[in-house]
């Protein structure tokens, strides 16, 4: 094998060129298939029911004050923070079986 960086002919299985010290395409692939190993047992998304209901607490304390600050009817909060909570828990509950079908694997 040579090296990409400066053609000097190294072994296959170094990971760096005795010459320039550039990484090799093996140590390059090795990282690479770390990375996505590593990307593959850590779930992606961190959004599930627990942090749903925690924002939707939120949202039934904020969305009622800031409806009285804007003069608006308390009602409007109350159905605004109400369909956004509805919205969260259905993204939080398909996050959790999508991250559970992952672990799984």
């Amino acid at each position: 094998m040579f090296c990409k960086n400066c053609g000097t002919q190294i072994s296959d299985n170094v990971k760096f060129c005795d010459n320039c010290g550039a990484q090799t395409d093996a140590e390059q692939a090795n990282i690479l298939s770390q990375q996505e190993k590593n990307r593959q047992e850590t779930p992606s998304d961190f959004f599930d029911v627990k942090m749903a209901v925690i924002i939707t607490a939120v949202f039934f304390v904020i969305m009622p004050v800031l409806c009285l600050y804007a003069e608006v009817p308390v009602i409007l909060g109350l159905v605004t923070a109400g369909v956004l909570s509805v919205l969260l828990l259905i993204l939080g509950i398909r996050n959790q079986i999508k991250n559970k079908k992952q672990k799984e694997r």
